[in-house]
């Protein structure tokens, strides 16, 4: 059995270029990885691909993204026994922190490993493309800029040494719904960002940067300005929501204090302290 963390991620910021001829979008992001993390249990059985996990909002058939990177890279492979795979999740549903496609990007990895496939880093990138997005960036050290529509990784090392509250309200997002209310700015050039790799000046740039989809989900759900609005209130950097949300962010130099973070918010809302993977 092979058994890995599969983490979450946020964006610490996301902009949208364009529609693209193949209905996609455009998208210039930077991405984090975080210590919050799933846990995925692989394991050789003799036919089928078995999904196992203990939310029971999480898909067990094909939909689910790590039965499909399972399936994909079997094939590839052309291997006719099966796998269990079991989740462990930490990761809410829905919630913007890539919990799916992260699951799918450390199924990969650990098959790779549970069959000795010995397939490089751009073979199981190419399988990953096809499963979502934002897989790709997953296979990679955890710090990268994503382009084209999130599958063009290009790796890069950012400071770390900060603490991150995320809060997970409790409602749901349908992304493409988002997508299709952004209004593109058609004079907006391709963005070229100014990525500072020294924790001087690093969180002054992270306060400019900014998440397109944000204002389009705000306009439907206020409660994301309120989040932000409290993470500020308790000393927060930085605050933005991850990916098409709707969890919020907040970023802070030093470790907040779990009480003070906890009665600022509601409690059937899910609150995480976490970091950014060492």
């Amino acid at each position: 059995m092979v058994k890995l963390k599969s983490y979450a991620k946020i964006n610490l910021c996301l902009y949208v270029l364009k529609k693209r001829k193949d209905g996609y979008h455009e998208i210039f992001t930077v991405m984090q990885a975080v210590e919050l993390c799933d846990e995925i249990f692989l394991s050789k059985v003799s036919k089928g691909i078995k999904i196992e996990c203990d939310d029971p909002e999480v898909p067990a058939n094909s939909s689910n993204l790590a039965y499909k990177s399972a399936k994909l890279l079997l094939n590839e492979a052309k291997i006719d026994s099966g796998v269990k795979i079991r989740i462990k999740k930490k990761i809410p549903v829905g919630s913007g922190l890539g919990g799916g496609s992260s699951n799918a990007a450390f199924t990969l990895m650990g098959l790779n490993r549970l069959f000795d496939l010995r397939f490089t880093k751009k073979k199981l990138h190419q399988i990953a493309e096809k499963v979502g997005s934002d897989v790709p960036f997953f296979l990679y050290s955890g710090q990268a800029v994503a382009r084209g529509r999130g599958e063009k990784i290009k790796e890069i090392k950012l400071p770390k040494d900060y603490w991150i509250v995320l809060v997970k309200p409790n409602f749901k997002i349908l992304t493409p719904n988002i997508y299709k209310k952004i209004k593109i700015d058609l004079t907006k050039e391709k963005k070229k960002i100014k990525i500072s790799f020294k924790k001087e000046g690093f969180f002054a740039l992270l306060k400019k940067w900014r998440n397109d989809l944000e204002g389009e989900v705000e306009k439907i759900f206020p409660q994301i300005e309120e989040i932000k609005d409290s993470l500020q209130e308790i000393g927060a950097i930085k605050v933005s929501m991850s990916g098409s949300g709707p969890t919020v962010y907040g970023i802070f130099e030093k470790k907040p204090k779990n009480k003070e973070v906890k009665k600022s918010f509601r409690g059937d809302w899910q609150i995480f302290m976490t970091r950014p993977i060492p």
